[in-house]
C-alpha cells in the first residue's frame, strides 16, 4: 500500500523546480524547501525504525538540512519496508520514541503512510502538481487518523489544526486533508 505512494512522492519531488523552494504550502509553518526537508527527516526516521526496530537511536527529523533529494531515500526505505514486511515486522513491535513509544509494525507502516499522503498533497498543491493516490489507500489512512488524532493535538503549535468541514461525499483524499486541518480547496497565493 505504501510503495506506490512513496514512488509517487519521488516523482512529485523530482518535478519541483528550484525556484519553488520559497513558495508557501498549506502547512503554515513551512515553505516548499522546509516541507521537503521535514518529509526527508521523517523518511530517515522511519528508515532507522525499520532498520533497528528495538533501538531507541533515531535521527532527529527536524535536524535534516541536506539537499531535497528523495529518490535514493525512497528507494532505500521501500526496500527496507519490503524486507521488514517479508520478515514479519508487521506483527512485531517497532520503537518510535518521538511518536510515543513502541507500536506494532503494521501501525508504524500506517504512520508513515499518513505522513507521506498528507505532505505529498501539501507539496503537490504548493507546486501546482497532481497528487492522486488511490481512494482505498486514502480511506485506510483516514481510518488510521480517526484512531490517532485526539482533540488536544488540534491547537496552535500542535501537529493538527481544527478539522475543516467537507461533504461526506467528498473524495477520500479531500476528507483526509480536511481531517488534518487543511482546506482541500487551498491554492497558493499569487506569487
Amino acid at each position: 500500500m505504501i510503495d506506490p505512494v512513496l514512488a509517487e512522492l519521488a516523482r512529485l519531488n523530482n518535478a519541483i523546480p528550484p525556484e519553488a523552494d520559497k513558495w508557501p504550502t498549506p502547512c503554515d509553518d513551512f515553505d516548499v524547501i522546509q516541507l521537503r526537508r521535514h518529509l526527508l527527516g521523517w523518511l530517515g526516521y522511519f528508515d532507522a525504525a525499520f532498520t533497528d526496530p528495538d533501538g531507541d537511536q533515531r535521527p532527529d527529523p527536524s535536524a535534516f538540512t541536506g539537499p531535497a533529494v528523495f529518490e535514493p531515500v525512497i528507494q532505500r526505505l521501500t526496500s527496507k519496508i519490503r524486507s521488514a514486511a517479508s520478515t514479519g515486522l508487521a506483527s512485531s513491535t517497532v520503537n518510535v520514541p518521538l511518536l510515543g513509544g513502541a507500536y506494532p509494525g503494521h501501525a508504524v507502516f500506517d504512520l508513515l503512510l499518513v505522513e507521506v499522503l498528507g505532505h505529498g498533497w501539501d507539496l503537490a498543491r504548493a507546486t501546482g502538481q497532481t497528487w492522486q493516490p488511490d481512494a482505498e489507500t486514502c480511506e485506510h489512512a483516514l481510518t488510521v487518523l480517526h484512531g490517532l488524532i485526539q482533540p488536544e493535538y488540534r491547537a496552535p503549535g500542535m501537529p493538527f489544526r481544527p478539522e475543516v468541514a467537507v461533504s461526506a461525499e467528498s473524495p477520500a483524499l479531500d476528507r483526509l486533508v480536511a481531517f488534518t486541518g487543511r482546506n482541500p480547496a487551498w491554492t497558493p497565493p499569487a506569487l
